[in-house]
């Protein structure tokens, strides 16, 4: 599957042919935004429920390939959002969910959502199950996830955090399924986290001072020196090497351990990277920048609309 991957996608950047049948970015954000793009430079199919890029019931935070589909989550505090297309054309709600369905991750055959404290999981994308439910004290929210193969096994590892009304604070947490129906481990008032990737046999989560911390399990987390000055908001996997961006520089790793600051910013998020082909970033204001050597990035040219959250590539 890796290599039709990686063939698909370099006759696609190099001899400029048709790739209609070799798979499809799909990227979403505020206002319901959908849009979708073959080579990642001429998007299509943008639709979207709002035009605003409000914290509301409309966004969507998050998209997953699996199973022939992708599948979208989203939504506020109200109404979640479990949405699924084939071609990035026709979506279908598949079902109604109360409360934000804020991530989504496939691997192993499974798709798994983190829907505010509860864990939700599907094999074939077409109707979501229930699982496990956090039972702390406070508003508890799901925001990023990530899967991998690691030393205790296939794992999904959830970050989020808790709204402690009563104490006036915000704590963050983690927490490791395989199976998205019951927890493995979780733990409370981690260090605050704002995004997690896999690669290289390691998760990795960044965030405000400079974190980075990595782990061979999703459990036990080393923290790696960085500047502490940084404000890290994103991490993404490109195939031979970590990207987190967000701050004032950008940083990288081949294998979550060992961390360098790279010589040249990028002034946005890396949204998606693949070594050596493509990478896709967002700014705010709906913006979608690319790379062919994630060196050298430029604005493509797209509808105005709501700014992006997450994008993934599939071939459905």
């Amino acid at each position: 599957m890796r290599g039709a991957f990686v063939a698909a996608l370099l006759a696609l950047l190099v001899c400029d042919v048709r790739a209609d049948d070799r798979g499809l970015f799909v990227a979403v954000g505020y206002g319901g935004r959908r849009i979708t793009s073959r080579d990642g430079v001429t998007w299509e199919n943008d639709q979207r429920w709002s035009d605003q890029a409000a914290d509301n019931d409309d966004v969507l935070f998050n998209v997953a390939f699996g199973a022939g589909r992708f599948i979208a989550v989203g939504g506020g505090s109200r109404t979640g959002h479990i949405l699924s297309t084939v071609d990035g054309r026709e979506w279908k709600s598949l079902q109604e969910v109360k409360g934000r369905v804020a991530t989504i991750a496939f691997g192993h055959g499974l798709f798994v959502a983190g829907h505010d404290a509860e864990l939700m999981y599907s094999q074939t994308g077409e109707k979501f199950d229930y699982g496990a439910r956090l039972d702390w004290k406070g508003s508890v929210h799901a925001r990023r996830s990530a899967c991998g193969d690691t030393e205790a096994g296939f794992r999904f590892v959830i970050i989020g955090d808790v709204d402690l009304w009563a104490d006036k604070k915000r704590v963050s947490w983690r927490g490791v399924t395989s199976d998205g129906r019951s927890w493995e481990h979780t733990a409370l008032d981690a260090p605050a986290a704002r995004d997690v990737a896999y690669g290289s046999g390691h998760f990795v989560v960044v965030g405000p001072n400079g974190l980075i911390e990595s782990s061979h399990d999703g459990q036990a987390w080393e923290r790696h020196e960085t500047d502490v000055m940084e404000n890290f908001s994103h991490i993404a996997w490109t195939g031979t090497r970590f990207l987190v961006s967000g701050g004032r520089a950008v940083w990288a790793s081949p294998d979550g351990l060992a961390w360098t600051r790279q010589p040249k910013p990028i002034p946005f998020n890396v949204a998606w990277a693949r070594e050596g082909m493509l990478g896709l970033g967002f700014s705010w204001g709906g913006n979608i920048h690319v790379s062919h050597d994630l060196m050298e990035w430029k604005k493509v040219t797209i509808p105005p609309g709501p700014s992006l959250n997450a994008v993934t590539f599939g071939q459905p």
